[in-house]
């Protein structure tokens, strides 16, 4: 409960207590006081103000919550007029803090193609401008450890008021006599010094080397944030296709049976089949609706995705410009695509950068064993009168600092670096053999993939073929009702089934490419030049 409530019980408790205290004090040799009842009037109001009160205790203080339902609403209304003017503000002054949803209005259809959707994902992603912020960081990173070989310039005033005793000695003819001298005076200092340092022990070196790496760590964790970035855009957009197609073939379905049922029923009315053939065929078309209300629902959740993953509002309806999931040849070995995993994957890299800064660490601490030179000139002003700018004097410094004992602290600092370069060394293997298998299981995948879509190519001839034989020799009297429903079962898992497949490859290549560690943009990733150029 809140300082409110515990504020009107208090005040509750002491009108009571009050109360009781003015009874008791009440002359009770004065007789029984006649009761007075209350008029239908009166006990209306009281029943009204009871009712207002609990209204108002109910708004202070729901059940089981410290935080009342009205102030939740006062805190969220204000949270969002805030961002309303912050956001009002930044489009007055050009400014974009931050990536908003709505390039587009909520009605506008949106035509896409497969680069144009990576674009617009690559364009969009947060997490992508996540790591360019991280990117930054690293770069003043260097900027700061470097900021330990330039020499630092330091200003210092200071000023003080104090109260001084002098004992003074004064010779008399008759003696020596001694005397105090009570005086309050000021003081005023500047200091202006400057320091170099000329070797740390490649402390300092060492702090901007690893800065270093980690701006290269940080250009890597960008590129695998757009590779994830791209596969995720790639699945949505072929999801979306894929979706397309399976509504179109349950929809064929439902005209099919309609169809067969509009048969059966004329044959039934004449008396040429039986009403078992009319039922199953009623219940079949049935279930194929089910499927295609299903389906058209799987397009509607399969569109809100992507436009969710390219930043547009989730009602902005979607036109792809394929119309069937294509399958383009795509010619890799294995080895090659592990190779080049091997050479440009992010992760793998990344690894790689760990290892040299565990052994960068190394050195770092080694340089407690060894002594920093440094140099200083300065400069002092001091007298009484503010700001202390007379009495100038001048300093120039050198000085050699070596650690003769620490109780072992730079030992210790030692080993635990060089276990930790052990360990990255453990890291970096297992990364690459980690990756090594998401190669070769995305390899197989494609090829899997590929081997189904071939197959399912010609069960869906097959399946196409079975059901119009089955309903023409259905229609002629031949064949029985049973073959027609099976043969489109038939024909819709065929189909579903080449879809799946066809999905499966062009996924399978884009998780192909973002595990062998692909550029987004150009195809290729930056040559290991660029890498080395940048250590």
């Amino acid at each position: 409960m809140n300082q409110k409530l515990y504020k009107q019980l208090f005040i509750v408790m002491m009108i009571t207590a009050a109360g009781a205290v003015s009874a008791g004090a009440r002359d009770t040799t004065a007789g029984v006081e006649p009761v007075i009842l209350p008029t239908d009037s009166q006990i209306a109001a009281a029943k009204k103000q009871a009712e207002i009160k609990a209204a108002k205790s109910a708004s202070v203080v729901s059940a089981g919550d410290d935080v009342s339902p009205v102030l939740r609403e006062s805190i969220a209304q204000k949270m969002y007029e805030e961002r309303q003017s912050a956001l009002a503000k930044a489009k007055k002054n050009g400014e974009e803090p931050v990536i908003t949803v709505g390039r587009v209005s909520p009605n506008q259809t949106v035509e896409l193609t497969l680069p144009k959707t990576i674009a617009m994902a690559l364009n969009y992603n947060r997490d992508i401008k996540i790591a360019h912020y991280d990117l930054k960081q690293s770069e003043y990173s260097i900027d700061q450890a470097r900021a330990g070989l330039m020499p630092s310039v330091d200003y210092t005033w200071s000023g003080a008021r104090a109260e001084t005793h002098t004992k003074v000695l004064d010779l008399t003819p008759t003696g020596i006599i001694t005397r105090n001298i009570d005086s309050i005076g000021n003081s005023f200092t500047n200091t202006l010094a400057v320091s170099l340092p000329l070797y740390t022990g490649g402390l300092v070196e060492g702090n901007i080397a690893v800065a270093k790496l980690g701006k290269v760590s940080s250009q890597e964790d960008i590129l695998r944030v757009e590779q994830a970035t791209k596969l995720s855009a790639v699945e949505g957009y072929f999801g979306l296709l894929a979706y397309q197609e399976l509504k179109d073939v349950y929809d064929e379905s439902v005209t099919n049976l309609q169809g067969h049922v509009d048969n059966v029923t004329a044959q039934y009315d004449v008396g040429t089949v039986a009403k078992l053939d009319v039922l199953s065929s009623d219940v079949s078309l049935a279930n194929a609706k089910t499927n295609a209300v299903t389906a058209a629902n799987n397009v509607a959740n399969a569109e809100a995705s992507l436009n969710n993953i390219l930043g547009l509002p989730l009602q902005t309806k979607l036109v792809v410009a394929d119309h069937r999931l294509p399958f383009d040849a795509y010619d890799i070995s294995l080895d090659e695509a592990i190779d080049y995993a091997m050479k440009y994957r992010p992760e793998v890299i990344q690894a790689d950068l760990a290892v040299r800064e565990a052994r960068e660490n190394i050195g770092i601490a080694e340089a407690g064993h060894k002594p920093t030179v440094s140099v200083g000139a300065s400069n002092d002003w001091s007298n009484s009168d503010f700001p202390g700018s007379g009495n100038g004097a001048w300093t120039i410094s050198g000085g050699i600092t070596y650690s003769l004992f620490d109780g072992g602290a730079t030992n210790a600092k030692i080993k635990i670096a060089k276990e930790k370069y052990l360990a990255a060394l453990e890291t970096e293997q297992k990364t690459r053999e980690s990756v090594q298998l998401q190669v070769k299981e995305a390899y197989l995948a494609i090829r899997s993939a590929a081997q189904r879509v071939e197959a399912t190519k010609t069960s869906v001839n097959q399946a196409e073929e079975s059901f119009k034989i089955a309903r023409v020799r259905y229609q002629a009297g031949v064949g029985i009702n049973l073959d027609v429903l099976d043969a489109q079962l038939n024909l819709n898992q065929a189909k579903t089934n080449n879809i799946q497949a066809l999905y499966d490859y062009n996924v399978g290549i884009a998780t192909l490419e973002q595990v062998m560690g692909v550029d987004v943009r150009s195809g290729v990733v930056h040559p290991a030049a660029d890498i080395a150029g940048n250590l």
